[in-house]
């Protein structure tokens, strides 16, 4: 699956997917990112955050670079945000969370290999080798 077709099949399901991420703001991440000892973005989530700053499809979301407000009680926060909070845990060592549903969290490390994890532990339930099916499976489950 491309990048392309993600974003097709998703503006089919009605995701909502927010303005493109700026330059600086995907820098800024990234640096972020190394300082708290997170791995960086890599590049799947910079090329998507190159057309959406985030995605939501029902409870699901990507976190994108900056906090975007949805109009709803809470906005959906940045990815270095939701980081930051988790970083001591051990499971996370060298990984970045960047996606959530009610069941489980989504994380990548900076090759682009993408785990589902436990809700509660962080430990790995299930390792990606593509990254759009890990995007699809966070955004889907958590529609279902």
């Amino acid at each position: 699956m491309t990048q392309s077709e993600l974003i097709s099949f998703l503006q089919t399901k009605n995701a909502s997917l927010f303005p493109k991420a700026s330059d600086v703001d995907i820098i800024s991440t990234n640096n972020v990112l190394q300082q708290i000892r997170a791995s960086m973005l890599p590049k799947f989530l910079i090329d998507l955050y190159s057309q959406t700053s985030g995605i939501t499809l029902g409870s699901a979301c990507i976190f994108g670079p900056t906090e975007i407000n949805r109009g709803l009680k809470y906005p959906l926060p940045a990815i270095s945000d939701i980081n930051a909070n988790i970083v001591s845990n051990k499971n996370m060592f060298g990984k970045t969370l960047f996606g959530r549903n009610d069941l489980f969290w989504f994380a990548t490390d900076a090759l682009g290999t993408c785990y589902m994890l436990d809700n509660l532990t962080l430990s790995v339930l299930r390792k990606y080798d593509e990254p759009y099916k890990a995007i699809l499976d966070c955004l889907i489950i958590g529609k279902i």
